[in-house]
């Protein structure tokens, strides 16, 4: 079993997990997928990249033009382009997220509980053994272009996804799931799992279906350069892709025959903005009515009348992950060394310092936002006293400059992180600082996000690396902790517990949630006494809002899955 996970994203990184990050140069009408490194969920986050290239001022000028407010529909602002919306290749939250608004999944999920429901399939059965899925889709739904919606585009996406010569980025978390994917007839798909695993309905149930009466005549390997998902999209979802200007605007409108109902707006519009300022002018004038920012910038967007802060807790994490792999390093082999670390860490600091208070300190392992998130059982208060004593038990003690020795070895290592980041290398400086008061020598490395992308995910060169693991809906997090994921997942530094292996297993083995709980709380007790990572801080979700615009349910989930935006609103009148 190997347990790397597809990403929702990538943004793989080693930067300040960000909702809103800085817009990067226009794209190519076809960008090719990046298959040069594994694609999972949970992913590594993306840096703030530096300064973006502004597009042409009359595109901009054009994209943001006020207009009426019912007339434009929403308009959502990001700092951030995605990459493409094909569901085939979306390998970036912020893809997979405006993806969602133009094709839909088997399933979907509810947004209070995080419980699959009926999406284009309207019900299932699972057998008593739990590896088989029988889908009975809904009928009458029919694609953007009028064309009827049948299995044969189900097993299509999914066999797509599943060959190899398509590159999807979802391949290795399909393809280590799923045995089969049959049609059963024009209504009905079959899909066998090689094992049980509750996580395929909430994570891979909820992919997009893409048409095969239109890609199906695109040879496998020709896929990732099609135009389908850039210039066009044909979905089954409530918006329809109607224009993509590159490093300006995306525009949708609405399908008026979704089958949810046709969506309460005209038309949908995401809006690349180049700074936070950008972003300040068009909440004030009314030309902008939502966007997510990164928690650590918050605090640069002042009071704007009319529109309000909703702060969230995310799925996020901030982690520095440590080499345990001896054949690179046996300095974090003691387990007292790393102990020391995470005592000797203020990261009551850090969340003021970096977030302004934005963020919570990551006690436990799943995500605040998480159906499986609990008191952990395990807690390191900052407690640099005992960080000293542990250190001198483990034989460093302080040499003459201050740093810790043992056997004539200084107590050096290097942390790996992204440099164009601002947020990631306060980060980075702040440890430095703090771990220095220990006696131990911090080296910093910081690197382009492509570097430390490369050495993360691919090399697996770095001493301890900080980096923000997004995690996924699902509690499942075997791509992390589970060793089967050393080479193709984000289990970084080689970390090896057999009792815990196993417990992942069972935890995905069985949908009780009660069961599957209680699994968590030992695998967490268990990862949280080892300390393979250091887990640092959960950022929150931070949403800003004109007052105007009406969200039934608003929680991270939904900002991320976009459940239910059918149902978004502009207040009338406005």
């Amino acid at each position: 079993m190997r347990r790397s996970l597809w990403i929702v994203s990538i943004v793989l990184a080693c930067a300040v997990v960000l909702g809103c990050r800085a817009r990067p140069t226009p794209q190519p009408a076809s960008p090719p997928a990046d298959t040069s490194v594994p694609v999972s969920t949970p992913t590594i986050v993306a840096p703030v990249a530096p300064a973006p290239v502004v597009p042409d001022a009359t595109a901009t000028a054009s994209a943001a033009a006020p207009g009426s407010v019912s007339g434009r529909g929403i308009v959502e602002a990001g700092l951030e382009e995605p990459r493409t919306l094909n569901p085939l290749f979306v390998a970036d939250p912020l893809s997979d997220t405006l993806s969602r608004l133009v094709f839909d999944g088997l399933v979907t999920l509810d947004p209070q509980t995080a419980e699959p429901v009926p999406a284009l399939a309207e019900s299932w059965k699972v057998s008593r053994d739990g590896t088989t899925y029988t889908f009975r889709l809904r009928e009458g739904v029919r694609w953007h272009d009028g064309q009827p919606l049948t299995a044969n585009d189900v097993v299509f996406t999914y066999q797509r996804m599943l060959d190899r010569e398509v590159r999807s980025p979802r391949y290795s978390r399909l393809a280590e799931r799923i045995k089969a994917v049959e049609l059963v007839d024009s209504r009905t798909v079959r899909i066998t799992l090689i094992r049980p695993d509750a996580s395929f309905l909430p994570v891979l149930g909820t992919i997009g279906i893409v048409p095969e009466h239109v890609l199906g005549t695109v040879l496998p390997q020709q896929l990732v350069t099609d135009p389908f998902g850039l210039s066009s999209a044909v979905g089954t979802g409530p918006f329809i892709l109607t224009q993509w200007l590159r490093g300006v605007s995306l525009t949708f409108r609405a399908n008026p025959d979704y089958y949810r109902g046709a969506p309460q707006v005209p038309q949908y519009t995401y809006r690349i903005v180049s700074t936070l300022e950008e972003l300040e002018r068009g909440l004030r004038d009314g030309t902008i009515d939502w966007a997510v920012i990164d928690a650590a910038q918050a605090g640069r967007l002042p009071t704007i009348d009319g529109v309000t802060i909703d702060r969230l807790p995310g799925y996020e994490l901030l982690v520095v992950a440590l080499q345990l792999d001896p054949a690179k390093s046996k300095l974090f082999a003691d387990e007292r060394v790393r102990r020391a670390l995470l005592l000797g860490t203020d990261r009551a600091a850090l969340v003021e310092t970096v977030w302004g208070g934005r963020a919570r300190i990551a006690e436990g392992l799943q995500p605040p936002a998480s159906w499986a998130a609990g008191e952990p059982a395990i807690r390191y208060p900052y407690d640099p006293a005992e960080a000293q004593r542990l250190l001198s038990e483990a034989g460093w003690v302080p040499g003459d400059d201050g740093v810790r020795t043992r056997e004539g070895q200084r107590l050096h290592f290097r942390l790996l992180a992204t440099g164009t980041d601002p947020s990631r290398r306060a980060v980075a400086e702040l440890l430095q600082q703090q771990w220095r008061a220990l006696g131990i020598d911090v080296e910093l490395e910081l690197r382009s996000w492509a570097e430390v992308r490369r050495r993360a995910t691919q090399e697996r060169d770095f001493d301890a690396l900080l980096i923000g693991i997004l995690w996924d809906v699902d509690p499942d997090q075997s791509a992390v902790w589970s060793s089967d994921s050393f080479f193709d997942g984000l289990n970084f530094g080689h970390y090896l517990d057999p009792e815990v292996d196993q417990k992942l297993v069972e935890a995905v083995a069985t949908t009780d949630r009660q069961q599957r709980t209680a699994l968590y709380r030992e695998i967490e007790q268990r990862v949280l006494s080892d300390l393979p990572m250091l887990p640092l801080a959960y950022p929150d979700l931070i949403v800003v809002r004109s007052e105007r615009l009406e969200i039934p349910v608003l929680d991270a989930l939904v900002v991320r899955t976009r459940t239910g935006i059918e149902q978004w609103r502009l207040r009338t009148g406005s």
